[in-house]
């Protein structure tokens, strides 16, 4: 049996010494880092056609990609077989489990998982991130001069963190799961755009690193992860600071803040299959 080319890559030495710092002093969260270093290696392609711009909508919205679908199978029985979904992942369909992730559809993860759909929540989301990040990628030339809503503008996903960047601490929002960083206003709540001061403020830790923090807004009781930045983070550098940081969401939880359940932005985008790339590949 012939298989398509795959392209993993090797960790450049970044992102080798910074999984290795998470890994030590997060030894919990081992299952996340080993999914996480499986998409940080893959390399893969995928074809976008953009659906109508519309003013406030992502740039995925309405599109249609195309993917070579015996690489992406591989990859994602790959995780599932990480996530130990041993017995389920040869009968995971990838382009499925992609589609229902990109669109942040966790009713439809659970509907495609054989059992507990916790595990395949992790492993389809984690799948998604080399498949947006080939999508930030091709749209780039396309991402708007200015961007003022507080989901991503190319996925529509809610951002994972907040940067406060180079000297002058402008703020900006990247996305966790497609990399992309947009500028936005200091004081505005990203998830129910609240701007009043009183309903704004934060959670900074006690002891200890003071750099990080936890933007919190009482009217939404959202809250955002943020920190100083000399300059922009690489997209695997979200990532990894959100794990590093899961102290910062205990204690944003613990007070009665949370993420919205709700994705930013109801996004419709379909994952289509390369037939005729695919007929290449014989058995």
């Amino acid at each position: 049996m012939l298989w398509p080319r795959t392209r993993n890559r090797d960790l450049n030495g970044d992102q080798a010494q910074r999984l290795a710092d998470v890994r030590r002093k997060h030894p919990e969260s081992e299952m996340w880092l080993a999914l996480v270093e499986a998409a940080l290696t893959e390399s893969q392609d995928a074809t976008v056609h953009a659906g109508e711009r519309l003013a406030g909508t992502p740039l995925l919205h309405g599109a249609e990609v195309t993917i070579e679908p015996r690489p992406w199978d591989r990859f994602v029985r790959h995780l599932a077989e990480l996530a130990g979904l041993d017995g389920a992942a040869d009968r995971l369909d990838a382009r499925e489990v992609l589609e229902a992730a990109v669109r942040q559809d966790d009713a439809r993860i659970d509907a495609l998982a054989p059992g507990d759909p916790s595990r395949l929540r992790v492993v389809a989301h984690v799948a998604a991130v080399p498949l947006l990040r080939a999508c930030a990628d091709s749209l780039a030339e396309q991402l708007p001069a200015s961007w003022s809503e507080g989901y991503c503008p190319v996925c529509g996903a809610w951002p994972t963190l907040a940067e406060f960047r180079g000297l002058e601490r402008k703020r900006w929002l990247r996305c966790g799961r497609c990399g992309t960083g947009w500028e936005v206003q200091w004081l505005r709540c990203p998830f129910c755009a609240e701007t009043n001061h009183e309903n704004l403020g934060y959670l900074a830790p006690a002891e200890g690193e003071t750099a990080r923090k936890v933007e919190v807004c009482n009217t939404c009781k959202g809250y955002l992860k943020a920190e100083p930045t000399v300059r922009e983070l690489p997209w695997w550098g979200v990532l990894l600071d959100d794990v590093e940081t899961v102290a910062l969401d205990v204690a944003a939880l613990d007070r009665g803040y949370q993420r919205p359940e709700r994705p930013g932005f109801e996004l419709q985008v379909r994952i289509v299959a390369n037939r005729a790339g695919s007929a290449f590949w014989t058995r």
